[in-house]
């Protein structure tokens, strides 16, 4: 299925699209303020909360080894002890609720001040367009370049080492106390590699599991700090070049030098392998 080509910019579209770009141009700055500090923030809160319910499940489970092993790590038994998990449906809901609401709400107040400070900054300002239709035309252009660059240049985040991170905290639990019933007395030796490979097995799928959720809670709180398609801010940017170049003459043959001069030094590149074969 083809995409459905835009048709070419005119006169008449070109205040609507720079009182566009100008507003989009203040969100995209905002957002990447934004940005740079909601996704660090409520990902460690994240991954903190996530622990703590990792420590809760642990603690659910009731299961011997891990609770000997959990209990000698510093401030994390005291901070575990006090969550509810009198069942699977509490322990559940607690979970989801404890993991994401807490750093949501804080992103949330966070992203509600650079909304307020942003309001108040632009709240009267304008910026008007003047000039010539080409000098209009130059102008639109270069902003819809710097709309386009500062959307490719919004951060972006990865979950994988946060994941890694929280699973070999898992693991640690995991790992000294199977080296407790390694070493203790009379081994079996079969029981010994099942609880190896099932350590492996858990590990796999507990890493994937925090990739999961945290990926979850990067979409939710990539709300906060919204950006346009990378895409669409690149087609904009073309046609408002393409419109530029149709109205100035000079710009055009400027364009077409340009041009020329690239073709001739792309030949003179060519012409030696030619020469040669």
């Amino acid at each position: 299925m083809f995409k459905k080509q835009k048709p070419p910019m005119r006169e008449e579209d070109v205040q609507p699209t720079w009182d566009s770009l100008v507003k989009l141009e203040r969100t995209m700055r905002r957002n990447r303020k934004i940005c740079r500090i909601v996704q660090p923030v409520g990902t460690i809160i994240f991954m903190f909360n996530l622990l703590l319910t990792t420590g809760n499940f642990i603690r659910f489970f009731d299961l011997e080894l891990l609770n000997r092993f959990f209990d000698k790590m510093p401030l994390l038994p005291s901070l575990v002890e006090p969550l509810p998990r009198s069942g699977w449906g509490s322990l559940i809901v607690f979970s989801v609720l404890f993991t994401y609401m807490i750093p949501l709400i804080i992103s949330a107040a966070i992203a509600g001040l650079f909304y307020y400070l942003d309001y108040k900054k632009y709240k009267n300002a304008s910026e008007p367009l003047t000039g010539s239709q080409i000098d209009k035309a130059k102008a639109l252009t270069n902003k819809a370049e710097n709309v386009y660059v500062l959307r490719r240049d919004m951060p972006g985040w990865s979950v994988y080492p946060e994941a890694g991170i929280l699973t070999g905290v898992v693991a640690l639990l995991i790992v000294f106390a199977l080296l407790e019933y390694a070493t203790g007395d009379s081994p079996a030796v079969l029981e010994l590699a099942l609880s190896c490979l099932a350590l492996l097995l858990c590990l796999f799928v507990l890493f994937w599991v925090y990739v999961l959720l945290l990926k979850g809670f990067a979409a939710l709180n990539g709300f906060f700090c919204y950006a346009s398609n990378e895409w669409k801010l690149y087609e904009l940017y073309q046609r408002c070049d393409a419109y530029w170049e149709s109205i100035d003459p000079v710009e055009h043959n400027s364009r077409l030098e340009e041009q020329r001069i690239l073709n001739e030094r792309r030949n003179r590149r060519t012409q030696p392998a030619e020469e040669t074969q």
